[in-house]
């Protein structure tokens, strides 16, 4: 078993109570896959970088838990038929940070730098360049 981060946007309109009774499902989803929930961090309501579907507000979840691959597809099923649902993510832990699934993780350009000089126009620049 893999541990994962479900990240989900909620449309804001939706009360609270309602709320946890789609998260309570997200999580039913997940034990009755075979696997473990191991905690929720709820953001609540923030202001999105972008309008979605006219909403310029979201609540955030984060869902941590342990299971196998097929129950991404379990969870995507749920919450794409949610009308309630803005936005969601899945993604695989992978040592300290988090991995798309079946995407790569970001390379750190810090430990592979070459010089300690910051770029300069001549850098770079051949004849006739301009």
């Amino acid at each position: 078993m893999r541990t994962y981060e479900t990240a989900i946007i909620w449309n804001a309109s939706i009360p609270e109570p309602d709320l946890e009774v789609e998260l309570t499902s997200v999580i039913e989803i997940i034990k009755g896959g075979g696997g473990t929930h191991e905690g929720t961090e709820k953001w609540g309501r923030r202001l999105l970088a972008y309008p979605i579907g006219k909403q310029t507000e979201g609540v955030y979840h984060f869902v941590r838990w342990n299971g196998e691959a097929e129950i991404i597809g379990r969870i995507d099923k749920r919450l794409r038929i949610h009308e309630g649902c803005l936005r969601y993510l899945t993604l695989r832990a992978e040592g300290e940070g988090l991995v798309p699934e079946g995407g790569r993780a970001r390379m750190d350009f810090d430990d592979h730098a070459d010089y300690d000089e910051p770029f300069s126009e001549e850098d770079g620049m051949e004849d006739g360049d301009e």
